[in-house]
């Protein structure tokens, strides 16, 4: 079934984002229909050669794609759905491509910072200027009725294989164990049962003050809770996902409040590693700003992972479909 997955998997990436599961779901079925008909004629499984026979009889990806898509005033089918599969190409493939290539020409420039920026800079308008070539170019072969001829001379062997598109209402099971396992090892460190390495004669002050202890505690319980459920259930609810959002909003709330008491921890060394060290007061300062800069920092970068994480999961409490934007991998399972 390799050759029909890959037929599927190019036409749903040619379909508009909010159709492209039903329409799937249905070309599949009626695929599968035709070539279980067919085994039942012939008393055997059809060979590749015979699915690809199948396959080119339905039509070119693009073609089928096409059925599916909206008329456009400037650029008509089938050249549309070739124009979108241009334009995710340089979305997914070059403009990444321009990104990483700059990023490295950056690391070597005298000043790699404003190097970066303008790398980044470069980057987008290279892409704009694709994306508005591609347009005028699919725009004259449109009005010229170019002929498209490997629309009907092709074969699905020969299809791209391009990245499959993960429903995004499941819930991957590994996702769900780490997240569990993690705050499972939170808790306990949390709670006092488990402790780790310390240096010695080095001891913090001014901990986090006590009235954060359950809250933290409850809101560790919840998300865990829901992780368990997750496990067993792996497919996101509108219920769920209010829970998870609930969750979402007390922990934001409890990190701005967390970030009121900054600065957390001072730093004291006892007589002992003061005979051996004697640092300066001044050390102790500096050593004391770092660590709590440093807790700040992990702080906002916690605060920043909760944010898209929220609007995902309000938009699945509304029951829409979450955001598509693969920038939210960054901080989102």
């Amino acid at each position: 079934m390799e050759l029909l997955d890959r037929y599927l998997n190019f036409i749903r990436f040619l379909l508009p984002r909010g159709k492209q599961q039903d329409i799937i779901d249905e070309l599949s079925e009626d695929l599968r229909a035709q070539m279980a008909d067919q085994e039942a004629e012939l008393g055997r499984p059809l060979r590749e050669d015979e699915v690809e026979a199948l396959l080119r009889q339905c039509g070119h990806p693009l073609i089928v794609a096409a059925r599916y898509q909206s008329e456009q005033a400037l650029i008509g089918q089938p050249f549309y759905s070739l124009y979108v599969f241009a334009l995710k190409l340089v979305q997914w493939v070059l403009f990444p491509l321009l990104l990483v290539v700059g990023a490295v020409v950056a690391g070597f420039r005298a000043h790699p910072i404003p190097a970066l920026i303008g790398s980044v800079g470069d980057a987008i308008a290279s892409a704009l200027y694709l994306v508005g070539l591609i347009t005028v170019l699919f725009i004259v072969l449109e009005r010229l009725q170019v002929k498209l001829t490997f629309l009907q001379d092709w074969k699905a062997r020969d299809l791209p294989k391009v990245p499959v598109v993960a429903d995004p209402m499941l819930i991957p099971r590994a996702s769900s164990f780490g997240g569990f396992a993690g705050l499972l090892l939170f808790m306990l460190w949390w709670m006092g049962v488990i402790g780790v390495p310390q240096l010695p004669h080095v001891h913090f002050l001014q901990a986090i003050p006590d009235g954060f202890f359950w809250p933290v505690l409850l809101l560790a319980g919840a998300e865990m809770l829901l992780h368990l459920m997750n496990l067993f259930l792996p497919w996101w609810t509108r219920k769920r996902a209010a829970f998870r959002l609930l969750v979402d909003v007390c922990t934001l709330a409890l990190l701005a409040a967390l970030a009121r008491t900054w600065p957390w921890f001072g730093i004291h060394l006892d007589a002992a590693a003061a005979a051996d060290v004697t640092p300066s007061p001044h050390d102790l300062a500096v050593l004391e700003q770092v660590v709590n800069l440093s807790l700040l920092i992990s702080l906002g970068i916690m605060a920043l992972s909760f944010v898209p994480r929220t609007l995902q999961d309000l938009r699945r409490a509304l029951g829409k479909p979450p955001f598509s934007n693969p920038l939210r991998k960054l901080f989102l399972a």
